[in-house]
């Protein structure tokens, strides 16, 4: 059995990496018993290095000064983004290697917020200078360590759920930069009903970033469609690309190519 204070650092480590696991495969991973691991995580969430999700825990890159401990519902949240980057992993980031070979020397770009751009800013490699405008912690911090990186970005109110910037004035900051290109995220792609997020302050940063792009690109894996949440911000023709994974349903295909829109599938 490894020493505690190893098996911590490790766990921490794999945490780090991963973002969020179940409390059934982190004792599995480590060998230790359930009860063992959970003791283990409640130092780690004593430190305010991870937090407990439903079954599992989660990486927390910020320090939240609003935390309280009689409080911990404060943090729980249908859209935790520490819970949400673990999910279709493989999928996000066979999308984010193909947005990245879409970004040319020299140019601007705009990067959504959502755990998805957290892939695209990992597999840029650097090799030339592009200019990014952005408005969440996550690509800020990723793109960050990219040395031929120019980063734009505003601040604002912080949702450490999102990793978001909610600025009250987005579109005095967007409607006035210009970009070559704009990579969006969504929480759901519906034919009808267009494309939406979870959370409403997402929708006017994401709308004014289209309409200040020349090219917009829309980053969904095939989860995401088919399924509707509660704030519309684009439709399907708004997007001049849509790159998703290559299950994504016959119907859905012939649909986004009816409407003139170019669909990469990977």
């Amino acid at each position: 059995m490894m020493r505690r204070e190893k098996r911590i650092q490790d766990l921490t480590d794999f945490l780090k990496m991963n973002n969020a696991c179940s409390i059934s495969e982190l004792a599995k991973k480590f060998d230790v018993s359930e009860m063992t691991i959970r003791r283990d995580l409640e130092l780690l969430k004593s430190k305010r290095i991870i937090r407990f999700i439903h079954g599992g825990a989660a990486f927390d890159p910020v320090y939240d000064p609003t935390y309280s401990e009689e409080f911990p519902a404060m943090h729980d949240s249908d859209y935790l983004f520490n819970q949400q980057i673990a999910k279709n992993k493989e999928d996000k980031i066979a999308i984010a290697k193909k947005a990245v070979s879409l970004i040319e020397p020299d140019e601007s770009v705009m990067i959504d917020s959502g755990t998805t751009m957290t892939y695209l800013c990992r597999e840029i490699d650097n090799l030339f200078s592009f200019t990014a405008i952005c408005w969440s912690l996550n690509v800020l911090t990723d793109l960050s360590k990219k040395p031929n990186c120019k980063l734009i970005s505003y601040g604002g109110y912080f949702h450490s759920q999102t990793k978001m910037f909610e600025n009250p004035y987005p579109t005095d900051f967007i409607k006035y930069t210009r970009a070559s290109k704009v990579f969006v995220s969504a929480g759901g792609v519906h034919p009808q009903l267009g494309i939406t997020c979870p959370l409403s302050y997402e929708s006017g940063a994401k709308r004014t970033a289209i309409e200040s792009s020349k090219t917009s690109i829309l980053l969904a894996d095939v989860s995401k469609f088919g399924k509707i949440c509660t704030t519309h911000f684009a439709d399907i023709e708004d997007f001049d690309i849509i790159i998703t994974n290559d299950r994504l349903d016959e119907e859905f295909k012939n649909e986004i190519i009816r409407r003139g829109v170019k669909l990469i599938l990977v």
